[in-house]
């Protein structure tokens, strides 16, 4: 099963302040997350039309999963995700954002929390 996935430009107004305050929420408590932002994503199963969805794209302390401290903030990250984002949520998916993608999503997405 092939999935493709598109950052789209995100208007403020498509991100709710319950979306955000969910966010937020969810990042206070976890000192690895540098910043995280709500995007609209077009996600594409196989050959299926493709299918709006928000989606939440973090910025980690250590930006590469090769290392061990970075795999390891990964799956703090990514286990909390998935225990307690709404489902809407998480069928944009839980994105960590390497430092050539943080741009594209400073550009395209919302910023809804940064330390």
């Amino acid at each position: 099963m092939g999935v493709r996935q598109r950052l789209l430009e995100t208007p403020a107004g498509r991100v709710s302040p319950e979306l955000t305050r969910t966010v937020v929420d969810f990042c206070a408590g976890i000192d690895v997350i540098r910043a995280a932002y709500v995007g609209l994503v077009e996600v594409t199963r196989d050959f299926d039309h493709p299918v709006e969805h928000l989606a939440v794209g973090f910025e980690l302390a250590e930006p590469a999963a090769q290392t061990d401290e970075g795999d390891r903030e990964l799956r703090l990250v990514a286990d909390r995700f998935y225990d307690t984002m709404p489902d809407d949520v998480q069928g944009g998916g839980c994105n960590f954002l390497e430092p050539g993608g943080v741009a594209a999503w400073q550009e395209k997405a919302q910023l809804v929390f940064s330390r």
